[in-house]
C-alpha cells in the first residue's frame, strides 16, 4: 500500500512516498500502523505524536487528503496522503502546536459553581460534552479560528503575524465554546458563572458562528446542536458588536 507523508524540516515541505507491508493480507491499518511502520523502516526521525492508541487523548491527529483524523483510529487507503493539521502551526513533520487553543481558556473556566452537591444530576447534554478528547479536529474550516491567522494559513505566516500561542489565541473555536456551554448547561454552576461563560464565549468571537454551516466533531459530538446554537440563541442581539 504505497501512501504519502508529508515531512517539514526547517520551514520547508516535502512529499516522501511510503510502500506500507500489511503485517497480513486482510489487514485494514489506521494511521497510526503507517506512520510508526515508516518511522522503523524508513523515515527514522519522522516526527510525530500518539499517546493512547485508543481515541481517548487525540494528540495524534493529523490530517488525511485535506481532513483531521485520529491516526490511531481512523483506516487509511492506498493513495492517501497524510500531513500535519493545517489549522494549527507546525513544529517539524506532523506535529503542530497545540498549546494555544488551551491556554486561551485560562481565566475563562472558572464556574462560579454554588457549591459540590454530588447528589445534583447534570443534564444530559452535559455527559454529552465530556466525550471530547481534545483532538482539535473541529477547527477545521471554522471562520472563528481563522480570524487568528487573518485568513492565512498557520504554515505560511510570520510569528509577527499572529498573537503568540503561548498567549493564547484571540479568537476561539468550538472547542472552547464546548467548554464554555459546558460551564452554563452545569447544574453547579451559579446565575452569574453562567453568564460569566457566555460574555467569554462572544468576547472569543461567536458572532462568526452566525450563518456558519456548522462543525465536525471528530468523535461525533453535536456541536451544532448542543454547543453553538444554544450559544447563539442566548447570545441573541448581543452579537456582532464584537471586533
Amino acid at each position: 500500500m504505497k501512501v504519502e507523508i508529508v515531512t517539514r524540516r526547517r520551514g520547508k515541505e516535502a512529499v516522501v512516498e511510503y510502500d506500507y507491508q500489511p503485517r497480513d493480507e486482510d489487514e485494514k491499518p489506521m494511521i497510526l500502523d503507517v506512520l510508526l511502520q515508516a518511522q522503523v523502516e524508513e523515515i527514522p526521525d519522522l516526527a510525530f505524536r500518539y499517546g493512547c492508541r485508543a481515541r481517548n487523548c487525540g494528540v495524534c491527529t493529523v490530517d488525511v487528503n485535506g481532513r483531521p483524523r485520529v491516526a490511531c483510529r481512523a483506516r487509511i487507503n492506498e493513495g492517501d496522503r497524510v500531513s500535519p493539521m493545517a489549522t494549527l502551526p507546525p513544529l517539524a513533520d506532523l506535529v503542530v502546536r497545540r498549546d494555544g487553543v488551551a491556554r486561551q481558556m485560562r481565566g475563562r473556566l472558572a464556574s462560579a459553581a454554588q457549591g459540590n452537591d454530588l447528589n445534583v444530576e447534570a443534564p444530559e447534554d452535559y455527559h454529552a460534552l465530556t466525550a471530547c478528547i481534545e483532538c482539535y479536529a473541529c477547527l477545521h474550516e471554522c471562520p472563528m479560528h481563522a480570524r487568528n491567522f487573518h485568513g492565512k494559513a498557520p504554515a505560511d505566516i510570520s510569528t509577527g503575524d499572529q498573537a503568540d500561542p503561548a498567549e493564547g489565541y484571540r479568537w476561539g473555536n468550538p472547542f472552547s465554546l464546548l467548554k464554555l456551554q459546558r460551564i452554563r448547561i452545569d447544574p453547579l454552576t451559579s446565575d452569574t458563572g453562567k453568564e460569566a461563560a457566555l460574555d467569554h464565549s462572544i468576547e472569543l468571537g461567536l458572532d462568526a458562528c452566525v450563518g456558519c454551516k456548522g462543525c465536525k466533531c471528530g468523535v461525533g459530538i453535536n456541536l451544532m446542536g448542543k454547543v453553538v446554537q444554544p450559544m447563539l440563541e442566548a447570545a441573541g442581539d448581543r452579537l456582532g458588536n464584537t471586533n
